[in-house]
């Protein structure tokens, strides 16, 4: 069986496209869910085309909607997957399980015969009644009901479907997860959304590839918590990291989310999203520095980096501060700076010491301009990883980035911002 059977459309694609989400669709079970933040299957095929599946086992320590693990899988390798964030985390687990036509149609049905409704909150309610018909809505709040009554391994699927659905039926733009509110767009009825989504599901499970290939391989063993503490892998045992961390960049993984974790009843209020989801990922926004502002929290953060970073660092610190005191916005840039790179530096030690003699890291991150200081997040997590002792560390730009959000009120890097590529190996 070909590994590339997996391909649902041929498309002849651009080196530029392949860390970006936007070949997602070419791809069978990859295509169930998806995100703005995330790279290609074709990217992570190229970083594992010279490992051996036979012996080389595959981390991912930010899942996301799985695409390293969906890739490893298909191509024979076994995995580890860590994600904190309960929807990311839920999506990949639906990719990355073995499902029947049989449970398909189960979920179908009940999503589309529940005559009961999930009672939302009023935040939730008023957030949502942005985004779809009140007619929409009253479908919807029965399907959420009904996937609240799944438990087990179906559940998976059960959200998989009905939050691809929702996607269908949304009356506001799109890109990957993420809803915007105020764009406007054409929607379906929810029962067609539905039907639609299971069509293309089940056109994914019934083929020859799905039946003879994908059910016998391994499935990849992935935990719904933060990647800083990784302390189910045993050590000097896996071959090589693929990931993409969050980028320093404000990019609010809370927000981008809201309206799944609304849909599916997992969280009532903003507030609500901050205390059970926000403040334990990867902090890289402002919305998630509470109890990491304290004078005492800093300087404990900045004690974990590099001595050879830190007069870089609070250069930019210092800069950043300066900014938040004459911008309108007001944004506390400069507290994310050492909480992020120390929480970074956490996980890169745990994978160091996952990771088998010659394992190797591919570590895909893009560099920031913050009220107009450039933060060089690729130059900084390389001098971390060689104080962690990883070698043969390589910076490679790989996409151009940002230029499409070019606004009067932003400022941007001089030299412009991309997307790099940072390989590193350990050696022992």
């Amino acid at each position: 069986m070909r590994i590339n059977s997996q391909v649902a459309s041929g498309e002849l694609v651009s080196q530029q496209r392949l860390p970006t989400n936007t070949l997602s669709h070419k791809h069978r079970v990859q295509r169930w869910a998806n995100f703005i933040a995330g790279y290609s299957v074709e990217f992570v095929e190229e970083c594992l085309s010279k490992r051996d599946s036979s012996s080389d086992v595959v981390i991912d320590p930010f899942l996301g909607c799985g695409t390293t693990l969906v890739t490893a899988k298909n191509m024979g390798f076994r995995g580890y997957g860590y994600d904190r964030h309960p929807v990311f985390y839920t999506l990949a687990m639906a990719k990355l399980t073995n499902y029947t036509v049989k449970d398909l149609n189960r979920v179908r049905s009940d999503l589309l015969s529940c005559n009961a409704n999930l009672d939302w909150s009023e935040s939730a309610f008023k957030f949502l009644s942005k985004l779809y018909t009140q007619e929409n809505l009253i479908y919807i709040s029965r399907a959420a009901k009904a996937v609240g009554d799944f438990e087990g391994r179906t559940k998976p699927l059960a959200v998989a479907l009905f939050l691809k659905s929702c996607e269908a039926a949304c009356g506001a733009q799109t890109d990957g997860v993420y809803k915007a509110p105020t764009s406007k767009k054409k929607s379906i009825p929810f029962q067609d959304a539905v039907n639609k989504v299971h069509a293309m599901f089940r056109e994914d499970i019934e083929t020859e590839w799905y039946q003879e290939h994908w059910v016998n391989q391994t499935d990849p063993t992935c935990y719904n918590k933060s990647s800083t503490l990784i302390d189910e892998i045993e050590k000097d045992s896996v071959g090589i990291c693929i990931t993409s961390p969050p980028y320093l960049n404000n990019f609010d993984y809370g927000e981008m989310t809201r309206m799944h974790l609304y849909l599916l009843g997992w969280a009532e209020s903003w507030r609500d999203i901050s205390d059970s989801i926000r403040n334990d990922l990867i902090t890289n926004t402002t919305t998630a520095l509470r109890g990491k502002k304290s004078k005492e929290v800093q300087l404990s953060s900045r004690a974990t980096l590099p001595a050879a970073l830190l007069d870089e660092l609070d250069d930019i610190v210092g800069l950043l501060t300066e900014q938040r005191k004459v911008r309108a916005g007001k944004k506390e840039y400069d507290y994310m700076v050492f909480p992020y790179y120390s929480e970074i530096k956490q996980v890169l030690s745990h994978l160091f010491q996952a990771l088998k003699n010659g394992g190797e890291v591919h570590w895909v991150v893009a560099d920031a301009a913050l009220y107009g200081v450039h933060i060089k997040t690729q130059i900084h997590t390389a001098e971390i990883m060689k104080e962690i002792g990883f070698s043969e560390i390589e910076v490679k730009l790989i996409r151009k980035r940002g230029h499409r959000w070019i606004l009067n009120k932003r400022d941007g890097a001089k030299e412009g911002l991309g997307e790099y590529h940072i390989k590193a190996k350990k050696r022992v």
